[in-house]
């Protein structure tokens, strides 16, 4: 549980306790009260690291012949890193991919990342947004959540793209669609 917050709330249940500690219960009546009130008012920070992450998520779609509709696609291997930071390995190499998260630079208004496709196709794609800080609690502190405002892309695997949902905030919806040529090698 490292890196957990532990938030104790004792001021709020000792308001509680006051009718109980002027009584004249004895020790061991206490203590059974005492325990309840560690556990029910120690409770780790739940969520905040999760609640904290707001990963823009990007889904890979081919189009279906004759139709002007895309199908999911489940990519063969996808390696991902930061623009000038090949260090920053998002994904290396990661077999069966449909769809990535890709984490937002909360200090800039924009982010660019390098994406190797099956047969080392590479693509860059750069994301431009507006940043909106947003207080989670007192325990968790502030996040960030973003606003999709523009979305770049060099065409060597990719074909085009739609922003799905352009408030990347700490749900599991898809933001970007991008859409792939069924043949990268054209």
């Amino acid at each position: 549980m490292a890196g957990k917050v532990i938030a104790c709330h004792f001021y709020l249940i000792l308001p509680l306790m006051k009718p109980v500690l002027h009584s004249k219960l004895s020790l061991l009546r206490l203590i059974p009260f005492i325990i309840l009130m560690v556990f029910v008012s120690c409770l780790p920070g739940e969520g905040c690291e999760e609640a904290a992450t707001n990963p823009m998520r990007i889904g890979f779609y081919l189009p279906v012949a004759g139709t002007d509709r895309f199908s999911p696609v489940s990519l063969d291997s996808l390696t991902m890193y930061g623009v000038n930071r090949p260090d920053s390995l998002l994904y290396n190499n990661r077999k069966g991919v449909r769809n990535i998260e890709a984490p937002l630079n909360p200090a800039s208004d924009s982010t660019g990342f390098v994406v190797i496709f099956p047969g080392n196709v590479i693509d860059t794609l750069w994301v431009f947004y507006n940043r909106q800080p947003f207080l989670i609690s007192a325990e968790c502190g502030f996040t960030m959540y973003y606003e999709i405002e523009q979305f770049l892309h060099t065409s060597r695997r990719i074909n085009s793209f739609q922003i799905i949902q352009p408030l990347v905030r700490n749900t599991l919806e898809e933001h970007i669609r991008i859409i792939l040529d069924n043949d990268p090698g054209s």
